[in-house]
């Protein structure tokens, strides 16, 4: 990569992602981060991620989201590398960690991910998958990234050959990861799309939108286009508008050290003969100097101390070589040093960017010389960087600890409706997560009677839960959900397991006939042993039957008596799940009417 010596752009950043019209829970995780130390900007740049969830897999959500809070945390924690390089090392780490967690959990999950550094007018890509990068200049769009055929996605390589880079992050113990570097300018628009979105807009459409609309417009409008066109995925773009320092432009000019410190000119130390005719090329190489130092110079306190101290090194020798020559009898010009005062205002204005444009030019040397232009790396991952508060999923049940009744809401907003609060000593089950709202994660809660459905804060729930199990006894200690607290003014401590205090079961409701059972909190006078783990349905599920059943009035194999239903009926699910017996359980509805409960272990998704 070249050497820059142009002052770094900036940057306005605008990302939106949304669920679709089909879905229910967003699976994509979209992120940015801007270091507040302008050193380790200037060295490392800005880091922008986007991760786009495998829909086939159910909890691909948590692919994502590890993704992209391991991508942002590990590019700039490692202790060496160039930015290409680091980026690599970040995205491969990714891979690891949820590789490691579908190992460890049982469950499949992937994404694809793109990850883009902006570092001065260097952009460097780092992709997994068929995610696109667009890049719009002069009003004109091009695709950055290779465009991988659907056969080569859909194939065994893509899920990970023994021996074979995966084409997703977490299907495979390595993936391949392509870097791709190049060089922007002002007035450049970079598009980073979930493919989703390349699917329905064409790369023409999005160019027009970035141009004529302003970058959050932008970001907004390419989405819902993508979602009135299909609306059948997740969709996600992040749209980064490339422009000059307007700032940094505005300074005032810098006087040429050399002439301020009395070096003459090279015209007066020229022969007379080569002084009376010089030559065309040689003006024109002499002002091509000029310009680069006046490019370095510009704007750059730093570098001008340093070429000021040069200067005079290079004014004390000539002055030696002068006195040391004994035909030489006219003496040097006197150097008249420029009061310091003359660059105050230089420095005052310029002092966080000259910082930045000095670690910019010292690392150039070595990102240059880095061969990163198809790296493919798999290394050992760093640790995601959890959310505050407990990290719980969909399904789990918790009992409020003693203390305050904790607040709620009618959205996962602080600023939303307030709700009915959550009582010490009850019981609660998560039946969605949400964790991209502002000052999340958020838990949307269901109380033990399934009569009121609200949403939490997840940093409220800062030591106040303890998670139970099916038979409502706390989990031990080294099964509770990690418990992160909220970031304190020297930094978040580090993250602890909830306590696992001892839970108050509730009576387990009992049903009646044509009467729907509400959902059950975990009791201790009934411990259920179910060899399987309950699946994250929710209501309005479709799901098909297995075989030909009777179904139940209750979640109970003897009180199947309501009806019957036949192998490959499509039903709807409408409450659950509830465990009773050897089995989760869940309520169906079919099309004529008909309702009842049935084994989860007698259902699937069509």
């Amino acid at each position: 990569m070249s050497q820059s010596s142009a002052a770094p752009l900036l940057v306005s950043v605008a990302m939106h992602t949304d669920v679709g019209k089909q879905r229910e829970q967003n699976q994509d995780a979209i992120g940015h981060l801007t270091p507040e130390d302008p050193v380790i900007l200037g060295r490392l740049g800005r880091l922008f991620v986007l991760a786009d969830a495998d829909e086939a897999l159910a909890r691909s959500d948590l692919a994502s989201q590890y993704a992209v809070s391991t991508i942002l945390s590990s590019y700039y924690e490692q202790e060496q590398g160039a930015p290409p390089e680091r980026l690599a090392r970040a995205i491969a780490g990714a891979n690891n960690v949820i590789y490691a967690e579908s190992q460890e959990s049982g469950v499949e999950m992937a994404a694809t991910v793109i990850g883009a550094v902006v570092r001065g007018h260097d952009l460097i890509l780092g992709t997994v998958g068929d995610s696109p990068v667009y890049l719009v200049r002069d009003g004109a769009p091009r695709r950055l990234t290779p465009e991988l055929p659907a056969r080569e996605l859909l194939s065994e390589g893509a899920f990970g050959e023994e021996g074979e880079p995966a084409l997703k992050l977490g299907v495979s113990h390595s993936a391949q990861v392509d870097i791709i570097t190049g060089r922007v300018r002002a007035g450049d628009v970079v598009l980073l799309c979930s493919d989703s979105l390349a699917r329905y807009i064409t790369p023409q459409e999005m160019a027009q939108t970035v141009i004529e609309q302003p970058a959050e417009q932008a970001a907004r409008t390419l989405v819902a286009l993508a979602n009135e066109r299909d609306g059948s995925d997740d969709v996600s773009v992040i749209v980064l508008c490339l422009s000059e320092d307007s700032e940094l432009a505005r300074l005032p000019h810098i006087p040429n050290p050399m002439e301020a410190w009395g070096v003459p000119r090279r015209s007066e130390r020229m022969r007379p003969a080569e002084a009376a005719a010089p030559t065309a090329s040689g003006a024109q190489t002499a002002a091509s100097l000029l310009g680069v130092v006046y490019r370095l110079l510009r704007g750059n306190t730093v570098l001008t101390g340093v070429s000021m101290v040069v200067a005079l090194v290079l004014f004390v020798l000539l002055m030696l070589v002068i006195s040391s020559r004994g035909d030489e009898k006219k003496a040097p010009p006197k150097a008249t040093p420029i009061p310091p005062a003359a660059l105050t205002q230089t420095v005052t204005a310029g002092q966080q960017r000259t910082a930045q444009a000095v670690a910019q030019a010292t690392s150039d040397a070595a990102l240059a010389a880095t061969s990163a232009e198809a790296a493919r790396l798999t290394l050992t991952p760093p640790t995601p960087v959890p959310t505050s508060g407990p990290q719980m999923e969909t399904g789990l049940w918790f009992k409020v600890l003693p203390g305050d009744p904790i607040p709620t809401f009618d959205a996962p907003d602080l600023h939303a409706e307030p709700l009915t609060a959550l009582e010490p000593g009850s019981n609660y089950r998560v039946s969605s997560v949400n964790r991209e709202a502002n000052a999340g994660p958020w838990y949307q809660v269901v109380d033990n009677l399934g009569e009121e459905i609200r949403w939490v804060n997840g940093p409220s729930l800062h030591a106040r839960i303890v998670v139970v199990n099916d038979a409502g006894d706390p989990l031990p200690d080294e099964a509770q959900p990690l418990d992160v607290p909220p970031p304190g003014p020297d930094g978040a401590p580090a993250p602890t397991r909830t306590p696992a205090e001892t839970a108050t079961p509730r009576p387990m409701q009992s049903g009646t006939p044509g009467t729907p059972v509400p959902p059950l909190t975990p009791t201790s006078t009934t411990r259920p042993s179910i060899s399987y783990s309950v699946e994250s349905w929710g209501v309005g599920t479709m799901v098909v039957l297995k075989m030909n059943l009777d179904l139940c009035r209750i979640p109970d194999v003897l009180a199947c008596d309501v009806g019957s239903a036949s192998e490959g009926e499509i039903g709807t699910i409408v409450q659950g799940p509830v465990p009773a017996g050897e089995h989760w359980w869940w309520e169906v509805e079919f099309q004529d009417g008909r309702a009842g409960w049935v084994a989860q272990a007698l259902l699937k998704t069509p």
